[in-house]
């Protein structure tokens, strides 16, 4: 029998693959040139904490929890005259529609809103506490468009997993640099050459110690969501992850 843990699992990697399209590389340095940003790096890291709007880097930081500190608040602080934090999260989720408008548009639309509603539903299940990042983007206004919408939609299920990740992290006695060493995904999305990427510098520790307790976060993260999951029922759920898993085998990116 299929059990809501193995629905949240399923739907994992699909769902931070979603991203792909937009969140970094050319898109994002488009949205830097035409905002006067320094680099793509600069919104990606801006631009998901802008839903906090204007206030000091350790807020920011707070909210995104695996860069290092130096790194948001070098982003943080570098906007253009004028440019506001939260206006560069509103860039940046003008580019997930555009995205999404762009992409998503070769599906069949009713499966696209089918694909959005139940993921709404899921984040509208959620309580708010789990992450403020992802409060932040849950609040961003959603688009006419379907295919705009569905591509937030899947954004903010992903900021709902991070913020549960940073609670889980913090309960199983680790830092976020540790976590980041210790990461079970593929190199390079793990060890030092990943730690650099998200701004840390070395030398750094071996991070043998933190392996297990890594693990054990991430399935922590995933009791801390199964109950947003579990609210739409476990026949949409099953619904749901079909959906997620074939549209997004079906992208090329």
């Amino acid at each position: 029998m299929t059990t809501v843990a193995d629905q949240v699992e399923r739907v994992l990697k699909p769902i931070q693959q979603f991203v792909r399209g937009w969140m970094n590389g050319a898109p994002a340095d488009r949205v830097a040139t035409e905002l006067g940003m320094r680099s793509g790096e600069d919104v990606w890291i801006v631009g998901r904490a802008g839903v906090l709007g204007d206030g000091d880097a350790d807020v920011a930081t707070a909210g995104l929890a695996f860069l290092a500190p130096a790194r948001v608040r070098a982003a943080w602080e570098s906007l253009p005259p004028g440019l506001s934090h939260r206006a560069v999260a509103d860039a940046y989720a003008a580019s997930c529609c555009q995205w999404g408008m762009a992409t998503l548009c070769a599906f069949d639309p009713a499966r696209i809103a089918r694909l959005d509603d139940l993921g709404r539903a899921i984040a509208d299940a959620a309580d708010p506490s789990i992450g403020t990042v992802f409060a932040g983007w849950r609040a961003q206004p959603r688009p006419d468009d379907v295919n705009a919408r569905a591509a937030l939609t899947m954004h903010v299920l992903r900021e709902l997993r991070g913020g549960a990740h940073i609670a889980a992290i913090a309960a199983c006695g680790i830092t976020p640099l540790q976590a980041v060493l210790a990461s079970p995904a593929a190199p390079p999305r793990s060890g030092p050459v990943w730690a650099e990427h998200l701004g840390w510098t070395g030398p750094f520790a071996d991070p043998i110690a933190a392996r297990e307790p890594r693990l054990e976060a991430e399935r922590l993260t995933s009791r801390i969501i199964a109950p947003a999951y579990a609210a739409i029922g476990d026949t949409a759920l099953e619904e749901f992850a079909n959906l997620v898993e074939n549209i997004r085998n079906a992208i090329d990116m």
